[in-house]
Formats: structure tokens, sequence, C-alpha cells
């Protein structure tokens, strides 16, 4: 109802749930819970969790066949984030691609893409921006290095897809892939756009907790025009609508809400000189046609529903844009 009130035309559920959407009981029971909601102007779908199992990515390579577009692609997480998806290390990652490829997966593989063995033990949440120093930029880049040599080495025929980066470099190398002829795109978060680490010194810094986290003062802005200029593929909002207590206590959670700032975005990008055209295609077309999905625009009457969460992380920018 949120994304319906918001003007958003479809939501991607992620599956790092508790539990997982990692097989058809899962599949079933989220689709039967979305069907039951009955928000007819928003497409529902479903991204299903991959472990490094062979048995279980040959069931979901089964359930996207079966279920597509209800299933819209797999989702690897190559570094733990929230919930305990990650398959962390290149030889069990190497087991997903190898497998997929096996199978003649050619659908859409979305990567957490965060190497474990760059992650630092730093984090302390009385100082909340050690967490972006426990997940430094480089865990991003390597992470990125190793889907795109692992999808080569083992013949994957599917299309790699680099969700929420933040890193520039990051961007570069998939640039650089996509010259190549690679089929590989990428997709970053409003505030990888907006904001930088210095959100963590606020007096609510734990709040901006997130994977991957805010980067360094100037990424942002190399972002927003590596977005306009058509570098990055769209925007995703990585909406987390974690409870005020699980943000600010433990497990601290990682991640924002984004959902119901949707049009707020949109006007940020029109004051940032995206044209209509560009808009149009960050905000739903380029992701339609990459999964292959017809979906409908949702023109529901807009409605504020920011009251919904216990905190606004985007009041600042509304002020601004006012």
């Amino acid at each position: 109802e949120v994304a319906r009130d918001s003007g958003v035309s479809a939501v991607f559920d992620m599956p790092n749930t508790n539990p997982p959407i990692t097989h058809r009981s899962n599949v079933t029971d989220r689709l039967a819970l979305a069907k039951n909601a009955n928000v007819k102007k928003v497409f529902y779908g479903l991204y299903l969790g991959l472990t490094s199992n062979p048995e279980q990515i040959k069931e979901a390579v089964s359930l996207y066949r079966e279920f597509f577009p209800q299933i819209v692609g797999m989702k690897l997480y190559a570094g733990h984030s929230v919930g305990n998806l990650g398959v962390i290390d290149l030889f069990n990652q190497h087991i997903v691609y190898k497998t997929l490829a096996k199978e003649g997966f050619d659908g859409v593989l979305t990567v957490h893409a965060e190497k474990e063995s760059e992650l630092q033990k730093v984090w302390n949440p009385k100082l909340p921006i050690s967490h972006c120093l426990a997940r430094p930029e480089k865990a991003e880049v390597e992470s990125v290095k190793d889907q795109l040599y692992l999808s080569e080495l083992t013949g994957f025929k599917g299309k790699l897809h680099i969700a929420h980066i933040s890193s520039p470099k990051a961007v570069q190398l998939v640039n650089e892939a996509q010259a190549k002829g690679r089929d590989i795109s990428s997709g970053v978060c409003p505030h990888h756009l907006i904001y930088d680490w210095n959100k963590m010194f606020d007096e609510n810094g734990v709040i901006w907790k997130m994977n991957p986290p805010l980067r360094a003062p100037g990424d942002p802005q190399i972002m927003l025009q590596y977005l306009r200029e058509g570098k990055i593929d769209w925007l995703e909002t990585d909406h987390a609508p974690h409870t005020l207590k699980q943000k600010t206590s433990s497990p601290f959670s990682s991640g924002i809400t984004g959902l119901q700032h949707w049009q707020l975005f949109i006007k940020y990008l029109t004051e940032n000189e995206f044209s209509e055209q560009r808009i149009e295609e960050v905000t739903f077309t380029k992701a339609a046609n990459r999964f292959g999905i017809d979906i409908a625009k949702n023109k529901s009457q807009l409605k504020d529903r920011t009251r919904d969460y216990p905190f606004n992380f985007y009041s600042e920018l509304e002020k601004r844009l006012a």
C-alpha cells in the first residue's frame, strides 16, 4: 500500500527474510501473502535466495521457470548482510555460477557485492562511523571483480546485476565490462546519491547504518553524475522497514526506508538536471526491460506515507526541495 500511495509501480521483494526465501514452501507462502494484500496497482515480484548447495540452486532455477514473472530472478549475497544468506568465499560462489550455467539459467542474477575477506572487525555501535570503516569501498570493488571473473569463467548466460552499487570505482568496473560486451547492469540507491558518511556523526548516527555503507564525501556527487550519464542503469530504494528499536539497539539492523519518498527522489533528479526521458528510464523502463516484465504504470492518487515510519531519513531533503 505504501508503494501504491507513493506512485511506485512495482516492488521486488528480497529473500533475506526469516526464514529465507530459498525453497518452494517459502515461495508459495510469500506469494500468498502478496495476493492476500490485494494491492492491484503495484506489481509484486519476489527474488529467490541462493545458497552454495547445488540441489537448492537447481530447485531455484526450476521455481523461477515455473513462477516467472512472480519470481523475478535470483539473489546472491556475496557477503553477509541482514539475514543468513551469505555465500562468502570464492569457492562456493563458483559453485553458484557453475550450477546456474549448467542449468541454463538466463534470467537476472542480482548480487549484493561485498567481499567478506575485505570486511574489517571494527564495528562499534557507540561510534557509528566505524560501520563505514568495517565495510570499506575495497570490499565492494573486489567483490564486483569476483562476480565478473566467475560469470566469465563458468560461461554464465544470465543477466548479472550489481544491486545498490555505492562505489565510483565499482561503477567503472561495470562500465569497462559493458564496453567489452558483458551482460551486466547496476542500480544505485538514493541515499548513496544524497548523503555521505558524515551522517554517521549525527546525534542519531547509528540509524544511518546500511550495507553497503555511506561513502566518503564527494562520492555521492560522482554517483549522481554517473546515473545522469547512463553509467548506472537505474534507481532502487533497497527499502528496509526495520523498527526504530532494531535500528538503535542490538542487532543495530542495517538498512533504511525509501518507498514512501519515491516522488521526492524524482523531484531531486529533476532539480539535478535529469531530463524527463532519463528520469523515466532510471525509475521505470530500464529495470522493466532488463527483467523482461510487462509492468503497468501505477496511476494511483498520491498520499503521504512518511508518517508510517518512525524516522524520516529525508526530512532535510524535503525542506530543501519544498
